[in-house]
């Protein structure tokens, strides 16, 4: 890599950063009991992440012109499949707690190798996928199995793997960068005015290293600035053709349990 794609590098890096240390659309923790509406455009959905306690209904409206072909991913606790109409709406009530990750399968496909979700090369949005994630709680906010907290980028999709983490409050969640490029983990954009939940911070090529410690319950979106970007208008993400992972979008999630009672 030349020294004048190293110098593009840093800057773009400390960039992304400094977004990050000053922006006022931050989303990323949704308490339970916070939005229980989605609302499909086309290329997306609003908000992009949401947290209910099982058994409260979700509604999710089509506002788009064409229909809505709401999946749930394998991953998901149960599978979900419905048909909505433009200017119609579903009311989901999810009693299984878990992470559902919901996409429009007209648009966009899940892929099995990373777990997470790219457009249908044919979509009108292409490379853009049409997705949301739904965190499922029980009545206390908690009822998900941890996993190991900690999260990976390959050398090979350049993608955050695993794409979702659950973790207890206050558990470091360890990110390692086995890519041949920088990359920086950045709070996802979403609800105005709202405070970052957590700064950012970069990840070094070759083995650099970060944590994060989240003490807050909830669901945590996040990406990398480098090779994924918001799409404030369309309020939703757009991987950059000139990375590895291509088309996937380089973001990731975490799920924050509340910690154990004594």
């Amino acid at each position: 890599m030349s020294n004048a794609s190293l110098s593009r590098r840093g800057f773009l890096m400390r960039a992304a950063l400094a977004t990050g240390a000053l922006a006022t659309r931050v989303p990323a923790a949704l308490a339970a009991g916070g939005a229980r509406r989605m609302v499909f455009h086309g290329k997306g959905f609003a908000p992009m992440v949401a947290v209910v306690r099982r058994g409260e209904p979700l509604r999710i409206e089509c506002a788009a012109a064409h229909p809505l072909r709401l999946a749930s991913a394998p991953t998901a606790p149960r599978s979900i499949i419905r048909a909505v109409g433009p200017g119609q709406a579903v009311a989901l009530r999810l009693t299984e707690p878990g992470l559902y990750l919901f996409y429009d399968a007209l648009t966009t496909l899940f892929d099995p190798r990373v777990g997470q979700v790219a457009a249908r090369s044919g979509s009108p949005y292409f490379p853009m996928p049409a997705y949301a994630a739904v965190l499922v709680t029980d009545r206390d906010g908690g009822g998900l199995a941890l996993t190991a907290p900690q999260v990976s980028i390959p050398d090979t999709t350049m993608t955050f793997q695993p794409w979702a983490v659950v973790c207890a409050a206050g558990t470091p969640v360890r990110f390692t960068n086995n890519d041949m490029d920088p990359h920086v983990v950045l709070p996802a954009p979403g609800a105005r005015g709202s405070r970052p939940p957590f700064g950012g911070f970069p990840l070094p090529a070759y083995g650099g290293t970060g944590t994060l410690r989240l003490e807050r319950p909830g669901l945590y979106h996040y990406y990398c600035p480098l090779h994924a970007h918001y799409r404030a208008a369309d309020d939703t993400f757009e991987p950059l053709k000139t990375f590895g992972g291509f088309p996937f979008v380089m973001d990731g999630l975490i799920a924050v349990m509340p910690p154990a009672r004594a």
